[in-house]
């Protein structure tokens, strides 16, 4: 080329009047899709002593919960979170034939994410790579299986929404005297949690939203071994979303609201070894489980006076995302 015609497709190129060349840094891939399956650790757990502060650490200023993280050199044109996961995943992209590597997003079970089109003057959309992980703020975990389609017109259809368990915690059951005057904030709906504390020193591990569960339902195990006759628990939800937000979004404090739950009677059979140690499956009253108090939470108060008082009970949360 001339030294003129370089001048003069220089001088276009400024002018707006030519798009200018670009080299996609990933070459035109054309491979079978790929799979990668990882099993990530519950970021909430059961604690007597921490109860709802029993959450893994996640530093607030990363995206992508480190001790999940992991990079993957695979190029694509999309990745897809197979909906049999069971849970949500953040996933950023790497340069490739876009301009700068994207922002975290993060996907729930089924969805697929195509990071961007074909950039002007690229033969190539595709991105050269990813890193992926838990996303800062979530409280599940499980099994995370994703799918790197490699073609441009690659493509899948997913049905359905799956359950999965988003929240786990130990709560205990008070006696009537000894319930306290605010409910303990311990039940989110929305995730990263602003009222998320992590262990009994109260150490901030708060975000702003970003997912939303649909509450499905709740299975709760009460950590005693027998009880001699049937005992009735109340179970009471205070600043919840439902019922207590003010015109303005200001969370009123009263009045609460509760629903009454009988756990039955049972009897230790006297198993001997690990088998010893067995606790009773019940499913929390819909009527709870559908609530959120994102800014509040639920209570547990032994009715009777008795066997109930100072006793835990584990709860797992089940939802779909979205």
């Amino acid at each position: 080329m001339s030294r003129l015609a370089s001048y003069q497709d220089f001088a276009a190129t400024a002018r707006s009047e030519k798009s200018p060349k670009s080299i996609s840094l990933v070459p035109e891939t054309n491979a079978p899709s790929q799979q990668i399956s990882r099993l990530f650790a519950y970021q909430s757990y059961f604690s007597d002593t921490e109860l709802e502060r029993a959450i893994l650490v996640q530093n607030p200023n990363e995206p992508i919960v480190q001790s999940t993280l992991k990079e993957e050199q695979i190029p694509g044109y999309a990745i897809g979170l197979h909906p049999s996961s069971q849970t949500c995943i953040a996933l950023q992209f790497k340069v490739g034939g876009q301009a700068t590597s994207s922002m975290p997003h993060v996907m729930k079970p089924g969805q697929i994410l195509r990071p961007h089109g074909l950039p002007p003057g690229v033969k190539s959309g595709a991105f050269s790579g990813f890193q992926w992980g838990i996303p800062f703020g979530w409280l599940g975990g499980g099994l995370a299986t994703i799918v790197v389609f490699q073609t441009a017109d690659a493509d899948v259809a997913w049905p359905g929404n799956i359950e999965i368990p988003f929240h786990r915690q130990r709560m205990q059951i008070t006696s009537i005297a000894g319930a306290p005057a605010n409910a303990r904030k311990n039940w989110p709906l929305r995730f990263p949690w602003t009222r998320a504390l992590r262990t009994t020193s109260d150490i901030q591990q708060q975000g702003l939203p970003a997912v939303s569960i649909n509450p499905t339902r709740t299975l709760m195990s009460l950590r005693l071994e027998s009880i001699a006759t049937a005992t009735n628990m109340r179970i009471i939800a205070q600043e919840t979303n439902d019922f207590d937000l003010d015109s303005a979004g200001a969370v009123i404090a009263t009045p609460a609201r509760f629903k009454d739950f009988v756990w039955p009677t049972y009897t230790d059979p006297g198993i001997a070894g690990n088998l010893g140690a067995a606790y009773p499956l019940e499913w929390m009253p819909n009527e709870i489980v559908r609530l959120a108090a994102d800014d509040g939470g639920i209570a547990l108060v032994d009715l009777d006076g008795g066997v109930l008082t100072n006793a835990y009970v584990d709860i797992v949360r089940y939802g779909t995302v979205g």
